[in-house]
């Protein structure tokens, strides 16, 4: 994780813009893209579907990507989305929690994107 060039604390790349410790001016590196994580398709159960959510996140925030492409599926084979039901919720949550903006992907029902280094 990057760090102060003051006194070394630990700052989120493209959030931060002053160290939350000693108040000095972090270097703004531009956002990267969106992170893509596939969380429903290797046989997940929801608890390491939403691990690998929260893992996402950190990376979000310690890579400076804008953001985070979760694909949780949709059900295309059963008819019932297993992941994506518990998948949203959690995203929103996560969204709000952190200050972000969620959204459905307009291209694909079975991802949701999360926006979060504005």
């Amino acid at each position: 994780m990057p760090s102060c060039p003051d006194c070394d604390f630990p700052v989120r790349p493209g959030v931060d813009s002053h160290c939350r410790k000693c108040g000095g001016a972090v270097s703004s590196r531009p956002a990267r893209g969106l992170l893509e994580v596939d969380i429903a398709h290797n046989g997940e159960c929801w608890e390491d579907a939403r691990l690998k959510i929260d893992r996402a996140i950190d990376q979000v925030f310690d890579h400076g990507y804008a953001g985070v492409r979760i694909i949780h599926g949709y059900g295309s084979t059963s008819g019932i989305s297993i992941i994506g039901n518990y998948a949203v919720p959690y995203l929103k949550q996560v969204a709000e929690e952190e200050g972000g903006r969620f959204t459905r992907d307009q291209k694909n029902p079975g991802a949701s994107l999360v926006w979060l280094n504005r």
